[in-house]
Parts: C-alpha cells; structure tokens; sequence
C-alpha cells in the first residue's frame, strides 16, 4: 500500500524526469535555433524554455497555497496570464545557457516546494467552478505539463529542421 509518504519522492521523481525530458528536447540545439518561429503563430523554443521555468515556479506555489488557505481557487487570474507574458517575453532574448540555468534552477525549486507534509497531498484546492484538485494533483498536472511542452519544444525543432515549406 502506498502512503503518501511514499508519495513525496515519487513526485519529486516526476518532476525530475519532466525536466530531463526539456533538457533531452534541447539536446544538441544551437544558439540560433532557439530563437527561430517554428510555425506562423507558435513560440520558439527560447519562449517555451522561459515558459517551462515560469510554470515550475507558478504551480508549487499554488500547492503551496492550498496548503495555506481554505480551498483557494488557484486557477490562474488576469494579473498572472500579464505576468505569464511578461516572463516569456522577458527572457525570450536569454542566451541558451541562462535559460538551461533558468530551467535548472526552476525545477530545483519546483522539487524543494515538493518537500511538504505529507497530509498536506490531499488538501484539496480548486481550479475554476467545481473542478476540485489537491496539492498531489497539482503538482503531478505540473509534471505532465513540464513533459508536454519538452514535446512541444522536440516538435518546434523538428519544423525548424525542416525549413519553410517550398
């Protein structure tokens, strides 16, 4: 039977394995090729990669914050998306390094904000109107969105690679 203090490096571990999948996506990538648009429309990978560290801070600090308030809505507001944006925008010009440093420092952080009571997994916060998700949820939905985008980021290469279409 698995507690949930079994549960605490099992998602540490998660978040982890996201973030070597992001360094597995860039593997090899050139300076240059970050900052090239993939697809009318799409970031680039230096957007994502600012995107990525952005997140990690964002989610673990809304687990933090069900642990701290009494069923918060954490669903992102208005002021959040603006400072999304801003964050992207911000380091989108980062050199490759301090966005590997950015992202390495991120998910550190992300792992630390891990380390909480184990009770605390199952305190339940909410996204929007009766969608009810606990700290766990959270921060297995951040490890899943990390891997998302280390797939949209491979993706976003792959285009690149192929060059405009003739």
């Amino acid at each position: 039977m698995t507690t949930n203090q079994d549960q605490i490096p099992v998602l540490q571990e998660k978040l982890r394995s996201a973030h070597q999948s992001v360094m597995n996506s860039i593997d090899g990538i050139a300076e240059a090729e970050i900052r090239q648009v993939p697809a009318p429309g799409e970031w680039t990978v230096a957007q994502l990669l600012a995107h990525i560290a952005e997140i990690q801070y964002f989610w673990m600090e809304k687990a933090v914050l069900i642990t701290q308030e009494d069923d918060p809505n954490i669903t992102r507001s208005d002021v959040e998306n603006d400072r999304r944006a801003a964050a992207v925008e911000d380091h989108a010009g980062d050199s490759l390094d301090v966005l590997v440093r950015g992202l390495a420092t991120a998910n550190e952080s992300a792992i630390a904000a891990g380390e909480m009571a184990p009770q605390s997994l199952d305190i339940l916060g909410h996204r929007g109107e009766n969608n009810p998700i606990t700290v766990r949820g959270v921060i297995q939905y951040l490890a899943q969105h990390v891997e998302e985008h280390a797939n949209q980021v491979s993706e976003s290469r792959r285009l690149i690679s192929q060059g405009p279409p003739a």
